[in-house]
């Protein structure tokens, strides 16, 4: 993979990273409460949240490059090759359709807020959008799903513009270590609760 760019919303890791110091003060605390059996329980509540936070807070991420992207959702990443993109579009999330799936980039959702109702056309000066119609919010620049969708319209065009371009190879791969590491926590915390008291 060439000229790597990683798409990651900030406000996500400014959330991670107040539930993960909240986290560590709910652990700290129950060492003050009880005995052994609460301390042990506390810890591995800890480790399922943080395991929770790393999933749907840190992990989603859009990894472009000049041969494809790769989508990293919670518990899968799906790699596409720009050659195997039939549809790309951003009406709740960034999605990007092949003939072997269909995908929506947790990275890159779509604007819910009401304020977001209209985009001004200072927003898409110089995007190569057309002015003869609306565009919708999800397609905005300042939203996540158009800023994310931009970069892979760009990358695609300039893909197709390359001759002998190189295309990554289209596949989805299961990422089970996280799921495996917050069940095991939390049946750890859920056992040390019931047979510890």
């Amino acid at each position: 993979m060439t000229n790597i760019e990683t798409y990651r919303p900030k406000s996500p890791l400014i959330i991670a990273g107040i539930g993960v110091v909240m986290n560590g003060l709910f652990v700290w605390s129950n060492f003050y409460q009880g005995g052994t059996a609460s301390e042990v329980t506390s810890i591995f509540t800890g480790i399922f949240i943080l395991a929770c936070i790393y999933l749907f807070l840190v992990r989603p991420k859009v990894i472009f490059s000049d041969e494809g992207v790769i989508i990293c959702n919670p518990i899968e990443d799906f790699t596409i090759g720009w050659a195997d993109v039939i549809q790309l579009d951003a009406k709740w999330a960034m999605v990007i359709e092949t003939k072997d799936f269909t995908v929506s980039a947790w990275a890159a959702t779509a604007p819910g807020r009401p304020r977001f109702k209209t985009v001004h056309v200072n927003e898409i000066t110089g995007l190569d959008i057309d002015l003869d119609g609306s565009i919708r919010p999800a397609d905005s620049p300042n939203s996540d799903s158009g800023a994310a969708t931009y970069r892979a319209r760009i990358r695609i065009k300039k893909f197709q513009n390359t001759p002998g371009a190189i295309s990554l190879q289209t596949q989805g791969v299961r990422q089970v270590k996280p799921v495996i590491i917050g069940a095991i926590a939390l049946i750890g915390a859920i056992g040390t609760n019931f047979f510890g008291h």
